[in-house]
């Protein structure tokens, strides 16, 4: 039986001390060795008498002081040798030795610290689903495991595709600024230690003080999909089960009449009528509108083709659905159309701002509209919403999903708004139809009589 020598341990020693020291699990009472068969440790030299060596299952606490190397007194969170309270953690897996010398923050492990990190490893070990790598626990990987430099790698990752064309600026400039506003709250942490409890609290104490529910979901949707991307590269074993937020606190979506649209029109400056008319008239998403090259309408055929769209301040050559597909013109889209092609190139904007001689923003478009139109409908409810709920009484379903160009039937109807009146109607009608079958029966029975 190898024993311990005064002034510490050499590595074979130490190995050989922490291979035959009985393991002290978490469900058994802590008992000093004193107490055990093995007091045989009991000596001035070794000071092993006294220990509470929580070992779980495999690895074992020692003192990083150069010229001691003792196992740490748990009981009394200091080396019995020296005094000191530095640590780090032995682990002797498969005929190698491993040492583990700082914890999550960089500091250098004290007792409590150190057995956490036992407690970790060996929940690592007991894991049958994946196998377990000592050399996961290693101080430089567990650096690199901190979310954010995770997310770091995750946001060059997305920066690539965004210049591939295969991501949209706007939600890579969305995600850098959950990075940015929402996600330091993950600083430091190990991704592979975040866990249900851990989302749910970030829930709690940072979602809870955004003021909509919406805007809640899209910065949880994002972290999960964060937490996928890490898990599709091997960086984690599992994704964690993310909370549900429910509820809807957004204003309802409105849509506005033919007639109350005109009104609008009529007020807005006439050099700034046509590209929000347009878009009435077409169901056109304002970055797409705005977007439109010369070359992309096709007078002859009345259509035009969504090819591309203002992405934050980008001009990306695909649109939100990624895909490329024609619009028809009515007489009236295609009249404007007429009248702003006219003296331009083919690579040049349909709508021109004459303000400002550039094409359009969004926002310069969405300003115009709210300063201007005397409605208190937003921009894109008098446009695109308005322009749903106009053409579905009009066609079948199916019709009505590719003038919207949805992919999904329920998006469409999401934006479909029935008209209180309309709604009335039909009510109103159901009444009516009973009395009218009332009718034909009492007609039906006296046609029998006089018979």
């Amino acid at each position: 039986m190898t024993r311990c020598t005064s002034g510490g341990n050499t590595r074979r020693e130490a190995i050989g001390l922490y291979r035959e020291i009985p393991v002290i699990r978490k469900d058994q009472k802590e008992k000093s060795l004193t107490t055990s068969p093995f007091n045989e440790y009991n000596s001035p030299k070794c000071h092993i008498g006294g220990l509470i060596m929580k070992l779980i299952e495999q690895g074992a606490i020692y003192c990083s002081n150069s010229r001691c190397h003792s196992p740490m007194d748990i009981e009394n969170e200091k080396c019995p040798i020296c005094g000191g309270t530095k640590c780090y953690v032995r682990l002797y897996w498969q005929g190698k030795l491993y040492s583990y010398r700082r914890d999550d923050d960089g500091e250098i492990f004290r007792v409590f610290t150190a057995v956490q990190k036992l407690e970790e490893i060996n929940k690592a070990i007991n894991n049958k689903r994946v196998p377990f790598r000592p050399k996961e626990f290693s101080d430089a990987s567990q650096q690199l495991r901190h979310f954010e430099i995770q997310f770091q790698e995750y946001l060059e990752e997305k920066e690539s595709e965004l210049k591939a064309g295969e991501l949209s600026p706007e939600y890579f400039r969305t995600i850098k600024s959950y990075n940015r506003n929402h996600f330091p709250y993950w600083s430091g942490w190990d991704v592979k230690t975040i866990g249900r409890e851990d989302i749910a609290l970030f829930k709690q104490k940072i979602l809870h003080q955004l003021p909509g529910i919406k805007t809640r979901k899209n910065v949880l949707n994002s972290l999960h999909a964060f937490f996928s991307w890490m898990f599709d590269n091997g960086r984690i074993d599992r994704i964690p089960p993310f909370p549900l937020i429910k509820g809807d606190n957004a204003a309802p979506r409105r849509a506005i009449r033919p007639e109350t649209q005109r009104e609008g029109l009529e007020n807005i400056p006439t050099r700034h009528r046509d590209p929000i008319e347009f878009m009435m008239k077409t169901g056109l998403r304002p970055g797409e509108c705005i977007a439109i090259l010369v070359k992309s309408v096709k007078v002859e055929q009345r259509v035009v083709w969504v090819e591309r769209a203002l992405s934050g301040s980008t001009y990306v050559e695909t649109t939100k659905n990624k895909s490329k597909l024609p619009i028809p013109l009515n007489d009236k889209a295609l009249e404007i159309v007429k009248r702003n092609i006219k003296g331009k190139f083919p690579n040049d904007f349909l709508f021109i701002n004459p303000d400002t001689g550039r094409g359009y923003s969004r926002k310069g478009l969405w300003k115009i509209w709210r300063d201007n139109s005397g409605s208190d409908v937003r921009l894109y409810e008098a446009t695109r919403h308005s322009y749903c709920t106009q053409i579905v009484p009009l066609t079948d379903p199916l019709t009505a999903q590719r003038l919207m160009r949805h992919k999904d039937r329920r998006s469409t109807d999401n934006y479909y708004h029935a008209y209180s009146d309309i709604l009335l109607d039909v009510v109103q009608r159901m009444d009516n139809n009973v009395v009218n079958l009332k009718a034909r029966k009492k007609s039906g029975r006296h046609t029998k009589g006089t018979e």
